[in-house]
Protein backbone atom coordinates (compact mmCIF):
# COMPACT_ATOMS: atom_id res chain seq x y z
CA UNK A 1 0.00 0.00 0.00
CA UNK A 2 1.02 3.89 -0.95
CA UNK A 3 1.66 5.53 2.42
CA UNK A 4 0.67 9.24 1.91
CA UNK A 5 0.89 12.46 3.61
CA UNK A 6 -3.10 11.97 4.91
CA UNK A 7 -2.39 7.99 6.29
CA UNK A 8 0.82 9.70 7.91
CA UNK A 9 -1.76 11.96 9.68
CA UNK A 10 -4.36 9.70 10.36
CA UNK A 11 -2.28 7.29 11.93
CA UNK A 12 -0.51 10.11 14.33
CA UNK A 13 -3.74 11.49 15.28
CA UNK A 14 -4.86 8.14 16.50
CA UNK A 15 -1.72 7.41 17.62
CA UNK A 16 -1.69 10.43 20.12
CA UNK A 17 -5.09 10.12 21.40
CA UNK A 18 -4.55 6.93 22.28
CA UNK A 19 -1.46 8.14 24.22
CA UNK A 20 -3.13 11.11 25.32
CA UNK A 21 -6.07 8.77 26.80
CA UNK A 22 -3.66 6.30 28.79
CA UNK A 23 -1.68 9.12 30.06
CA UNK A 24 -5.06 11.64 31.76
CA UNK A 25 -6.11 8.11 32.36
CA UNK A 26 -3.08 7.16 34.36
CA UNK A 27 -2.75 10.54 35.94
CA UNK A 28 -6.40 10.99 37.13
CA UNK A 29 -6.98 6.94 37.73
CA UNK A 30 -7.34 7.85 41.80
CA UNK A 31 -9.72 10.68 41.40
CA UNK A 32 -13.62 10.26 41.59
CA UNK A 33 -14.42 12.01 38.50
CA UNK A 34 -18.30 13.04 37.76
CA UNK A 35 -20.00 13.10 33.87
CA UNK A 36 -18.52 16.40 33.20
CA UNK A 37 -15.34 15.96 34.75
CA UNK A 38 -14.67 13.07 32.43
CA UNK A 39 -15.79 15.33 29.07
CA UNK A 40 -13.34 18.36 30.77
CA UNK A 41 -10.56 16.03 31.55
CA UNK A 42 -10.39 13.06 29.84
CA UNK A 43 -12.73 13.55 26.39
CA UNK A 44 -11.17 16.81 25.69
CA UNK A 45 -7.57 16.34 25.70
CA UNK A 46 -8.05 13.26 23.98
CA UNK A 47 -9.46 15.14 20.99
CA UNK A 48 -7.17 17.79 21.23
CA UNK A 49 -4.57 15.76 20.82
CA UNK A 50 -6.10 13.49 17.76
CA UNK A 51 -6.57 17.11 15.93
CA UNK A 52 -3.15 19.02 16.44
CA UNK A 53 -1.37 15.33 15.70
CA UNK A 54 -3.43 15.17 12.41
CA UNK A 55 -2.30 18.64 11.62
CA UNK A 56 1.55 18.21 12.65
CA UNK A 57 2.27 15.07 13.65
CA UNK A 58 2.27 13.20 10.47
CA UNK A 59 5.95 14.57 9.82
CA UNK A 60 7.14 12.03 12.73
CA UNK A 61 6.63 9.29 10.48
CA UNK A 62 8.07 11.16 7.17
CA UNK A 63 11.57 9.23 6.98
CA UNK A 64 12.35 12.76 4.79
CA UNK A 65 11.54 15.05 7.96
CA UNK A 66 12.25 13.03 10.85
CA UNK A 67 15.87 11.23 10.63
CA UNK A 68 16.66 10.99 14.23
CA UNK A 69 15.33 9.96 17.40
CA UNK A 70 16.03 13.15 18.76
CA UNK A 71 13.83 14.94 16.14
CA UNK A 72 11.27 12.98 16.77
CA UNK A 73 10.81 13.69 20.62
CA UNK A 74 11.41 17.42 19.87
CA UNK A 75 8.25 16.58 17.14
CA UNK A 76 6.16 14.61 19.70
CA UNK A 77 6.71 17.42 22.61
CA UNK A 78 5.78 19.96 20.32
CA UNK A 79 2.55 17.58 19.55
CA UNK A 80 1.81 17.51 22.95
CA UNK A 81 2.52 21.31 23.41
CA UNK A 82 -0.03 22.37 21.04
CA UNK A 83 -2.79 19.61 21.70
CA UNK A 84 -2.46 21.50 24.95
CA UNK A 85 -3.12 24.73 23.58
CA UNK A 86 -6.36 23.13 21.44
CA UNK A 87 -7.05 21.54 24.93
CA UNK A 88 -7.32 24.99 26.40
CA UNK A 89 -9.31 26.43 24.31
CA UNK A 90 -12.19 24.02 24.02
CA UNK A 91 -11.84 23.84 27.59
CA UNK A 92 -13.11 27.25 27.75
CA UNK A 93 -15.57 26.72 25.36
CA UNK A 94 -17.23 23.96 26.86
CA UNK A 95 -16.87 24.38 30.53
CA UNK A 96 -19.90 26.95 30.61
CA UNK A 97 -21.97 24.13 28.97
CA UNK A 98 -20.62 21.46 31.68
CA UNK A 99 -20.66 23.67 34.60
CA UNK A 100 -23.06 26.00 36.11
CA UNK A 101 -21.87 29.33 36.99
CA UNK A 102 -19.47 30.03 34.01
CA UNK A 103 -20.70 31.98 31.18
CA UNK A 104 -20.06 31.89 27.46
CA UNK A 105 -18.35 35.42 28.02
CA UNK A 106 -15.91 34.06 30.34
CA UNK A 107 -14.25 31.57 27.83
CA UNK A 108 -11.39 34.59 26.93
CA UNK A 109 -10.49 34.80 30.85
CA UNK A 110 -10.76 30.95 31.17
CA UNK A 111 -8.80 30.38 27.97
CA UNK A 112 -5.69 32.45 29.51
CA UNK A 113 -5.85 30.96 32.83
CA UNK A 114 -5.49 27.19 31.69
CA UNK A 115 -3.35 28.09 29.03
CA UNK A 116 -1.08 29.31 31.91
CA UNK A 117 -1.85 27.89 35.11
CA UNK A 118 -3.50 24.56 33.36
CA UNK A 119 0.67 24.48 31.55
CA UNK A 120 2.47 25.28 35.39
CA UNK A 121 0.24 22.13 36.60
CA UNK A 122 0.04 19.76 33.58
CA UNK A 123 3.61 19.87 32.20
CA UNK A 124 4.94 16.86 33.45
CA UNK A 125 2.33 15.12 31.59
CA UNK A 126 2.34 16.86 28.33
CA UNK A 127 6.19 16.40 28.26
CA UNK A 128 5.84 12.47 28.89
CA UNK A 129 2.84 11.94 26.64
CA UNK A 130 4.73 13.98 23.94
CA UNK A 131 7.97 11.87 24.55
CA UNK A 132 6.35 8.57 24.49
CA UNK A 133 4.12 9.42 21.50
CA UNK A 134 6.62 10.76 19.40
CA UNK A 135 9.43 7.82 20.07
CA UNK A 136 6.71 4.94 20.02
CA UNK A 137 5.46 6.60 16.74
CA UNK A 138 8.78 6.91 15.62
CA UNK A 139 9.80 3.39 16.40
CA UNK A 140 6.58 1.94 15.19
CA UNK A 141 7.03 3.77 11.96
CA UNK A 142 10.77 2.80 10.93
CA UNK A 143 9.61 -1.14 12.05
CA UNK A 144 6.83 -0.94 9.53
CA UNK A 145 9.31 0.84 6.65
CA UNK A 146 13.17 -0.25 8.15
CA UNK A 147 14.13 0.46 4.75
CA UNK A 148 14.11 4.40 5.98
Amino acid sequence: MHETASHRALLSALWFAAIALLCVVLWLHPLKIAGAGILLFIVLPTISAAIFAGLWGGQILDPTRTITLRQSLLRGIAVAVGAFFIFALLYAVALPFAERGWSIGQSGGLFLLTATFGMLFAIPIILIGGILGGATLYWFGRSIHPES
